[in-house]
């Protein structure tokens, strides 16, 4: 069984472009102890397309919309646990060639 203690984690799929977000939440009434699975709410998010973004500020704002996404959600989603989001995720580093 998964700790509800786990914080929260994002990353990042290259190849596809897709940024997840996964956040532990177990609904009111959900016994932990005794609950068959985990619960945890995961928000996905990626550009489609062509843009104008370069590659690292593409991949912050799909990964920074998942995670206000995951944030909204945590909110309405009547978690058992509370918890504190930081305000923003660590800022990806440009790729030096």
């Amino acid at each position: 069984m998964e700790d509800v203690e786990k914080r929260p984690s994002a990353q990042l799929d290259n190849h596809h472009g897709t940024a997840s977000v996964y956040v532990p939440c177990v609904p009111r009434g959900v016994r932990a102890g005794t609950a068959s699975e985990s619960y945890a709410l995961v928000a996905e998010a990626r550009a489609i397309g062509d843009t104008r973004s370069t590659e690292t500020s593409l991949r912050q704002a799909v990964t920074d919309f998942a995670y206000q996404l995951s944030k909204h959600a945590y909110e309405l989603g009547d978690c058992r646990q509370p918890r504190t989001f930081p305000a923003e995720l660590p800022r990806y580093q440009a790729h030096r060639a």
